[in-house]
């Protein structure tokens, strides 16, 4: 046996459980585990390099990527580039917050946590809520869109809901090892998987006949325009589309507490924003201009069946990981929450093993139960979306900015720091935040609106179909 944890775990977390005035002064629990403690998990062994392949694998270029072709039909292609530059760049700035705050405030390990320092225990089950509902929807949806990759590789050869199980127990799975710092070398496969399918889309629309193009000749001649005018909720849904595209967000603080050195997320979030933006809108821009109002989404539906069912093998690779990754999120904010301040929250022993692996049991099994129940459920994970993603995004990180920089917080003027206005930086980072907190409440209002009204005028078009159906 090794040397026991030492016990400040314990005093750190009844500390943990205190009045928010304390909270920022709290240490990362993972801190006191030694390197080299045989019977315990070295959880900080992450750098910044596969931190970013995490993000990457999670949602950046994950499934978002093949919505991209659509999105740049109903903004046009100069309205799909600078959209999508204007909110990478509004996104790198609000991760970059986010890594702040775990810089001032070492004991925050998700998002819940931040809610807790920023807000008491309200912020606290808050935050959390919405962690787990987004990670539990998270985990559906990757279900299901590997029971539709399945059907179009099989022709349908058995039940879709076969076919979801299947991807939700691969996925779970994967989900046994306990540190983010062995999930990230499969997060390099994935990210490397979806790029080779979007590869292979790109060259495909490129030189094949338009007469593969789905609904081809209905609409005319390819065109595509520089500006589209597609009404209020296309645009709307465009816009949530990209924003869920740099969705990665709610998993900073989670990654960043795995790492060896946390501050060095930076470098991460500036790794995988420029990647992302360039795959973006190249795979957007590219699809678009060879298949002008042709285009679906997913974007790999546009080839003929052979290249199609090859494009969808290797993207099923990148669905069942980023799914992992996501779900992954979820289950450390519950192991987290129930072991804290204890030996069992780094311990390598069966029992804690088994809490574990039932964690990631559960989730999976609660997404591919919603997924499966609710006919109207890509609907109804465009509401979850609207909600939840806009804010983990770029809300929340102007409530966390706005907390540091007030009287409570550490970069306030009782602290020492500039406060809102004590020097042009601080003014800066106070517009930001009050416009980002303002821009979440919009696009949430307004995808609401979106993902409601679809839902109605499928129920009138007799577009869903009933619960398990296959």
């Amino acid at each position: 046996m090794g040397p026991p944890v030492e016990e400040r775990n314990d005093s750190q977390s009844s500390d943990f459980l205190k009045s928010e005035t304390t909270v920022h002064h709290v240490t990362d629990p993972f801190a006191a585990v030694e390197a080299n403690n045989k019977d315990h998990i070295n959880y900080r062994s992450m750098g910044w390099v596969k931190a970013g392949a995490l993000i990457m694998a999670e949602v950046t270029i994950a499934l978002g990527i093949l919505s991209f072709p659509s999105v740049f039909h109903r903004l046009g292609m100069f309205g799909g580039i600078f959209t999508t530059i204007v909110l990478a760049v509004i996104s790198w700035q609000t991760g970059y917050v986010l890594v702040q705050f775990k810089i001032n405030h070492p004991g925050v390990m998700n998002f819940a946590d931040a809610g807790r320092v920023a807000a008491g225990k309200w912020g606290f089950w808050l935050f959390g809520g919405m962690l787990m509902t987004k990670s539990v929807f998270i985990a559906g949806s990757h279900a299901l869109s590997g029971s539709i990759a399945l059907n179009n590789i099989s022709d349908h050869a058995i039940c879709n809901i076969a076919w979801a199980a299947i991807t939700a127990i691969l996925s779970f799975l994967l989900t046994i090892p306990r540190t983010f710092e062995k999930v990230s070398y499969i997060s390099f496969v994935s990210v490397t998987c979806i790029l080779i399918a979007c590869l292979i889309t790109i060259i495909t629309t490129g030189v094949q006949n338009a007469d593969n193009l789905p609904n081809f000749p209905s609409k005319g001649p390819v065109k595509w325009y520089a500006f589209e005018n597609s009404g209020l909720l296309d645009t709307v849904n465009a816009v949530t589309n990209i924003i869920f595209a740099y969705g990665g967000h709610v998993a900073i603080f989670s990654f960043a507490a795995e790492m060896r050195e946390p501050a060095d997320f930076k470098y991460s979030l500036g790794l995988v924003q420029v990647i992302a933006t360039i795959v973006y809108v190249i795979v957007g821009a590219t699809i678009y201009s060879f298949g002008g109002q042709y285009v679906t989404s997913p974007s790999l539906t546009m080839t003929s069946r052979p290249v199609r069912i090859t494009a969808y093998a290797i993207a099923l690779i990148s669905i069942v990981i980023s799914g992992v990754v996501a779900s992954y999120v979820g289950a450390k904010f519950i192991f987290m929450t129930l072991f804290r301040g204890s030996d069992r929250l780094t311990s390598s022993s069966r029992s804690t093993w088994a809490a574990w692996i039932l964690i990631c049991a559960c989730i999976w099994t609660v997404g591919w139960l919603i997924a499966e129940l609710i006919p109207f459920f890509s609907d109804l994970l465009s509401i979850i979306s609207s909600i939840l993603t806009v804010w983990f995004t770029y809300g929340l990180s102007g409530v966390l900015w706005l907390y540091d920089h007030s009287a409570s917080g550490p970069k306030g003027t009782k602290s020492g720091g500039s406060g809102f206005f004590g020097s042009w930086k601080a003014c800066s980072g106070f517009l930001m935040s009050v416009f980002v907190i303002f821009f979440s409440a919009v696009i949430m209002v307004l995808g609401v609106y979106s993902a409601v009204t679809s839902i109605i005028n499928n129920y009138a078009a007799g577009d869903y179909s009933h619960p398990f159906a296959c």
